[in-house]
């Protein structure tokens, strides 16, 4: 049976933690002799339910280990390391949650996660480097197999946008045709606005259904955020130009003059007129066009879609509330409710006057706003507020 990419992180977890707890322990004693177990023991939680002594702790979690790391980096451990292996710690630190919260690893995140950690291990010395290194090299391998895969299918929507696969080109032809060319060319018959309507509504209805499929364990808010940064106008732009699409849009002069060819709006506009014209062209066959569009939902980095479902939501939402309600910026309370030491978690709400939003949870204050920023602009486009 095949190892999953959140299988293969928990295996070179455990390398890092048998590599670095007797680095730590080494590195304590030097600086604090044998009262180093008593200092980083009064720093650890004790709200584990099994009582363990600290060095148990030590051996089995190496979120702790990392966290003494951080705790005692200038007292001990940047005397032997350097910045660039005190980064690799903090983004181990927030692997290591991640991880433990059961968060998707993509391909691409299991192998910088690999990655990682083999540098630590490497910048300490420790044996288990090697081992971890053979397992990078192996996720390596499926990246560029997945890679290729993607960049077939790709290729493959750009033949159908050659006219290879489509029975009716007058269909193709007519996604491609921007108003300002019938406007100049009224001959020419109908532009794409139609198509680019049908085509929106299958490429929300189709990314929709291809993250509920990929995120099992994520909940409406993040899901509609996640839609949202998948099929916005930048990334739809990007898709166009991928296809080929920046070269065969059939523009007007005012507009070609203009930079259209460039033209995000156009591009993203003229992309969902083609996969409608797609989905037309073979006899309303949903199945045709996921094919083609799901690899290149595929080809966008976890990373890329995470950071923009996240980027500016309090912004998003305060704009919406200054444009339609009041210049006066929404409130935020937020208060912490549970979690560890380590792994607190708060609840916020966002309020505006006296009326409440939205409502969300985070392992800090920072990320409970967001939440509750996000939900509430769920809360607006699912009311068609927005």
């Amino acid at each position: 049976m095949a190892v999953t990419n959140h299988e293969q992180i928990s295996r070179s977890f455990t390398f890092l933690n048998q590599g670095l707890y007797p680095y730590v322990k080494r590195e304590m004693q030097k600086v604090y002799g044998e009262r180093w177990l008593r200092i980083i023991s009064s720093s650890m939680s004790d709200n584990s339910p099994i009582k363990l002594s600290p060095e148990e702790i030590l051996g089995n979690d190496v979120f702790t280990l990392l966290k003494v790391i951080i705790g005692q980096w200038n007292q001990v451990f940047s005397k032997n390391l350097g910045y660039a292996e005190g980064a690799l710690v903090s983004e181990l630190m927030e692997a290591s949650n991640s991880w433990a919260h059961q968060s998707h690893f993509s391909t691409e995140d299991t192998y910088r996660t690999l990655d990682t950690i083999a540098r630590l291990l490497k910048a300490i010395s420790a044996p288990e480097t090697g081992i971890v290194e053979q397992d990078k090299q192996k996720v390596l391998k499926e990246l560029f197999s997945k890679q290729a895969e993607k960049d077939s299918n790709t290729d493959k929507l750009a033949e159908i946008i050659k006219h290879q696969n489509f029975q009716n080109t007058s269909l193709l032809i007519r996604a491609l045709t921007h108003r300002s060319y019938v406007h100049e060319n009224p001959q020419e018959g109908e532009h794409n606005e139609r198509l680019e309507f049908l085509g929106d509504a299958l490429l929300t209805f189709l990314s929709g259904e291809y993250l509920y499929r990929r995120y099992p364990e994520k909940g409406e808010d993040e899901l509609t955020r996640r839609r949202s940064a998948l099929v916005d106008e930048k990334q739809l732009a990007k898709f166009a130009i991928e296809v080929g699409l920046d070269r065969r849009m059939r523009l007007g002069k005012g507009a070609t003059l203009e930079g259209g060819y460039q033209n995000p709006n156009l591009l993203s506009s003229a992309f969902e007129a083609v996969v409608a014209a797609y989905y037309l062209d073979n006899n309303y066959d949903t199945e045709a066009v996921r094919a083609v569009v799901e690899p290149l939902f595929d080809s966008v980095p976890e990373s890329i879609v995470e950071l923009r479902s996240n980027v500016d939501s309090k912004n998003r939402f305060q704009e919406w509330v200054q444009r339609n309600i009041t210049q006066i910026p929404p409130k935020y309370v937020t208060v912490q409710v549970g979690g560890s030491s380590h792994a607190p978690e708060f609840v916020a709400k966002v309020v505006v006057g006296n009326k409440e939003y939205g409502q969300g949870k985070g392992r800090s204050k920072k990320d409970a706003e967001k939440a509750a920023a996000e939900n509430a602009l769920a809360r607006l486009e699912k009311s068609r507020l927005m």
